[in-house]
């Protein structure tokens, strides 16, 4: 786990080792068929090289035509880990991809967990 402690209020916060990540991708036009095999292609790719317990899923925003993948990963280095696997998968879409600012091909974030508990 990671201590993080505030400054200004002097409360404590346990950070949990767990990593959430989403991922947004907008397929061109006439390309989505064959960018929901991609998907499915990556699917398999995580869950034959994770030995550990994760979430991956995908869900489509009708209104923008975009995909989110949805991801948890038990720490930053198992997301780490995966990263060289990722990046191939997504070179081998990126010709099925409309772009994002400064010629992304996603828009991401991840960040850590942070437990909250309801008293």
């Amino acid at each position: 786990y990671i201590l993080f402690i505030t400054r200004s209020c002097q409360r404590r916060t346990i950070l949990s080792e767990e990593v959430w990540s989403v991922i947004k991708y907008k397929p061109k036009e006439g390309c989505e068929e064959e960018f929901l095999e991609g998907l499915k292609r990556l699917k398999q790719i995580m869950k034959d090289n994770k030995n550990y317990e994760h979430v991956n899923d995908f869900i489509k925003i009708d209104s923008t035509g975009e995909y989110v993948q949805i991801a948890r990963m038990p720490s930053i280095d198992s997301l780490i880990e995966g990263q060289v696997d990722g990046l191939e998968w997504l070179d081998s879409v990126d010709h099925l991809l409309e772009k994002y600012e400064n010629d992304s091909r996603t828009d991401a974030f991840s960040g850590i967990n942070i437990p909250i508990d309801i008293d």
